[in-house]
């Protein structure tokens, strides 16, 4: 992983020439379209595939043949050349995937109700999990996720610590890897970025630390020009 000031290029976990993927560093509160096109042009993929989703927490997993702006989607796949997938998120994981015979990827956003309700499994049935590469980008960590009881309830105890009262801790992270690990992927071929976005307030935002003002990272992946 090697990073700049503006953004983390994971390009080189996927081990496959002209597969880029990139994760922005804190900036400004908000963000816009010019800022995922900078993102894109700065890694030489073409911004006017740029895939831009109305993003809901939802299961959502669209595959994409030409740039737009689907509505009510949190997951995205495409094919080798064909788009340039972006997502934004806070806290939640960006979740990339490729699969390097094909060239076929994705780009996941993955917030708990979207991991409880499946995105995860609805993404790999797009993929052949051994032949997958895939990686967590920086995200909340099991140190800052507190959680109420009504969300506990929805994930195995084993992925969470307990905390004050009826509180605790979940380690998200661990719950998408095992997801997919559970549906074929070689654990070796995953890699999670332990960063902790609430915890670093220096290069990342988080909505759990600094609430509605907190600004938004893009992650964006594709294939060179």
């Amino acid at each position: 992983m090697t990073s700049s000031q503006r953004f983390i290029d994971y390009s080189s976990h996927f081990n496959t020439t002209g597969f880029k993927a990139a994760f922005s560093l804190k900036q400004d509160s908000e963000i816009n379209e010019k800022d995922r096109i900078f993102l894109a042009t700065t890694l030489h993929l073409d911004s006017a595939k740029l895939v831009i989703p109305k993003q809901t927490h939802s299961n959502h997993v669209k595959f994409c043949k030409k740039g737009g702006l689907p509505k009510d989607t949190d997951g995205l796949v495409s094919e080798k050349e064909s788009c340039v997938l972006s997502i934004q998120v806070a806290d939640c994981i960006p979740v990339y995937f490729l699969e390097s015979d094909t060239g076929q990827f994705g780009l996941m956003h993955a917030g708990w109700r979207g991991v409880e309700n499946g995105i995860i499994q609805k993404a790999v049935s797009f993929f052949n999990p051994k032949k997958l590469r895939c990686l967590l980008g920086p995200s909340i960590q099991h140190c800052c996720f507190e959680i109420g009881p009504d969300v506990g309830k929805l994930f195995s105890k084993s992925f969470q610590k307990k905390g004050k009262g009826d509180r605790s801790f979940l380690n998200l992270q661990n719950v998408v890897m095992h997801h997919l690990t559970e549906l074929g992927m070689d654990e070796k071929h995953i890699m999670n970025d332990k960063t902790c976005t609430k915890c670093n307030p220096e290069n990342f935002h988080s909505y759990r630390r600094d609430g509605y003002k907190a600004g938004r990272h893009i992650a964006v992946a594709g294939w060179l020009c």
